[in-house]
């Protein structure tokens, strides 16, 4: 709040986060949660039991997202196959609830593309999460029906400003990514929702326009990808001059 984030939407990786998100979005109305196994937190094959409870999971009426959930190819990474199944099943729940889809690819494009689009994942709409591809590929989520969302890398990534540079403001939204990162020496250094303002400033920069322009847009363009589930958001959050962290 002191930085001007007015909440946050919590990422399910696994069963058990999924239930720790909802169960903080209880609590604290300031706070969503999304369902999702992530690629790289997949131990098995899915199987029925796991659909059910997810089913089960996405109808609380605190969850907003399908999150986070795609493909990941870095070394050690989940078979293939598996993580495909778990993406495909975890888009037809999306499509079943009418859930936005927050969609996780390390590695995997254009692959990942063409399961979104053979799944008809567009039909529920959402963002390519933590993205840091080229213009091309951001075109094509854009068309696939998926805005482009914008983390901490846009800080230090000159080809990603780049892209930034020639998409409309109209398909941006904002993130932080805020995974637990013990591997840095100070637990201050972690990212956290406070530091999506950051990223709205790169963005303002790099648009050349004002901050308040890129919180009020990116605000409602998240209102726009939450079609339905967007009234949760506004009867609890002012946030007309706010953006969110994820």
């Amino acid at each position: 709040e002191e930085s001007g984030v007015a909440g946050a939407i919590l990422a399910g990786t696994t069963i058990e986060s999924t239930k720790r998100c909802i169960e903080l979005s209880t609590s604290d109305p300031r706070i969503f949660a999304g369902v999702g196994i992530h690629p790289g937190d997949i131990r098995e094959p899915i199987t029925p039991a796991t659909y059910d409870t997810l089913m089960l999971l996405a109808e609380h009426p605190t969850v907003i997202v399908m999150s986070e959930i795609g493909l990941d190819d870095i070394e050690g990474a989940p078979c293939r196959q598996i993580q495909e199944e778990y993406l495909i099943a975890q888009i037809g729940i999306a499509k079943r609830m009418n859930l936005p889809i927050i969609y996780h690819s390390r590695m995997t494009y254009p692959y990942i593309l063409d399961i979104l689009r053979n799944e008809q994942a567009g039909e529920c709409g959402g963002a390519a999460h933590y993205f840091q591809g080229d213009i091309n590929t951001a075109k094509k989520c854009i068309e696939l029906g998926f805005d482009i969302s914008l983390a901490r890398p846009l800080l230090r990534m000159p080809d990603l400003q780049e892209v930034v540079r020639y998409i409309p403001m109209e398909h941006l939204v904002l993130e932080t990514d805020s995974y637990p990162q013990p591997f840095k020496k100070h637990r201050t250094s972690w990212t956290e929702p406070r530091h999506v303002k950051e990223v709205a400033q790169a963005v303002a920069a790099i648009k050349g326009i004002t901050l308040e322009e890129v919180t009020e847009q990116t605000g409602q363009n998240l209102l726009r990808m939450l079609g339905a589930h967007a009234i949760k958001v506004r009867q609890l959050l002012e946030i007309d001059q706010a953006g969110f962290g994820h």
